[in-house]
């Protein structure tokens, strides 16, 4: 009974939570940047395009923070790669996970009988690939390596 009551203050918390990542969120959290740059720069940021020469500022009111982080450090110059993750889920089939438990009844005799039977379930692998990475050469974006299918 009280965890219907709280249901909408669950809804709420999470669409509050959900919210937090967004492109106005991150624009306010670097608000100075977003308002030194061009209307165009600005319109493309907004639709969460990078391109070449971009600041990590920049990528990061794009795109957001990147799942993981690399420091890079060369005799010519130092940067960064951030890299951004998909979530892959693919089938795999269908395997015996164990058995269940049937009870029948002998429509002549109305007699039960209990048996078990094989249980199926189907199986599905859960991976990380690597959806961007962007490139840091002495603060400036050097290259762009975009996955496509």
């Amino acid at each position: 009974m009280h965890l219907r009551r709280l249901a909408p203050f669950f809804l709420l918390a999470a669409l509050v939570l959900a919210g937090c990542n967004t492109v106005s969120s991150r624009i306010r959290q670097k608000e100075a940047v977003f308002a030194s740059l061009p209307a165009t720069e600005q319109a493309r940021l907004r639709k969460g395009e990078v391109a070449i020469g971009d600041t990590p500022d920049m990528v990061y009111i794009a795109l957001g923070a990147p799942d993981r982080h690399v420091e890079r450090t060369t005799a010519d110059a130092s940067g960064a790669e951030w890299i951004y993750d998909q979530y892959v889920r693919s089938y795999e089939g269908t395997r015996m996970v164990g058995y269940r438990r049937v009870v029948a009844v002998d429509p002549h005799t109305g007699r039960r009988f209990i048996y078990h039977e094989p249980a199926f379930a189907d199986v599905y692998r859960e991976r990380t690939e690597d959806r961007l990475r962007i490139v840091f050469t002495n603060g400036r974006v050097a290259t762009i390596e975009e996955l496509k299918r």
